[in-house]
């Protein structure tokens, strides 16, 4: 049975897409059968896990419309034990028609059924606005990774996070937990301590992870070369943060 896992972040800028990507390669890297999900469409997961030139003619909109089955919109990416089930902007249209029936919201979790015991991890890659998609994203896992920053978040932020896991919860008979707090593009553990006795977060310091990602020009490097950053350089503080975090994270679930 698979760990699914929608990373959540309240916001653009913390990191929520670069780490579904990377968490994902991660995982793959470690010989983990892996499906990565972009439930977004901007599709920066899309773009940025290498399978920029691969020949696919469906994604995540056709399954949801009902035009293809889910194996038929897995793609193999260049990375061992890495598919990938790819979204485009044309997600935003069928996510308009799907929110006009009240239920929908966990249409992907029933579709995963078909192929949640092929992987032994599934990440999605959720929008960052509270929007039909992103509902569904969450609907779909049965565990939340939160990503925040130092320098984007709130206290506000995080509560409105946790009104939306009940929401869930109670509304569509989900059971979602919350994985644990991911904090990206930091410098030092004190930082992140400071932010969390300054935001008045300090009740939830035991969900946040070890490890965090370090500020890295190896990221914006690999975006532009739309590849995960492993694959650029494994020995960076990026990818070796990634690399020890998706270790913690499958302890974790041990």
């Amino acid at each position: 049975m698979s760990k699914i896992i929608t990373i959540a972040g309240q916001k653009g800028g913390t990191g929520k897409s670069i780490t579904a990507v990377n968490l994902a390669t991660s995982f793959a890297l470690f010989e983990k059968n892996t499906l990565l999900i972009d439930c977004d469409p901007q599709g920066c997961s899309t773009q940025w896990c290498g399978i920029k030139g691969l020949d696919y003619n469906c994604d995540i909109t056709s399954v949801l419309s009902g035009r293809a089955k889910v194996t038929d919109a897995i793609v193999k990416t260049q990375v061992n034990y890495l598919d990938m089930m790819p979204a485009g902007f044309n997600l935003f249209q069928a996510a308009l028609n799907l929110a006009k029936n009240p239920g929908n919201e966990k249409i992907l979790r029933l579709f995963l059924k078909d192929v949640e015991d092929e992987y032994e991890y599934i990440i999605i890659d959720s929008p960052s606005s509270y929007n039909f998609l992103s509902v569904t994203a969450m609907a779909a896992a049965d565990w939340l990774l939160v990503c925040m920053t130092v320098h984007h978040n709130s206290v506000e932020d995080f509560h409105c996070l946790l009104r939306m896991v009940k929401y869930i919860r109670t509304t569509h008979n989900v059971p979602l937990k919350i994985a644990g707090v991911l904090f990206n593009r930091c410098e030092t553990k004190e930082d992140i301590l400071f932010f969390l006795e300054n935001q008045d977060l300090s009740d939830i310091k035991q969900m946040v992870y070890n490890t965090f990602i370090p500020e890295d020009d190896n990221i914006k490097k690999t975006i532009d070369l739309k590849i995960p950053v492993a694959l650029h350089d494994i020995k960076s503080p990026a990818a070796e943060a990634y690399l020890s975090f998706a270790k913690e994270l499958h302890f974790f679930f041990k």
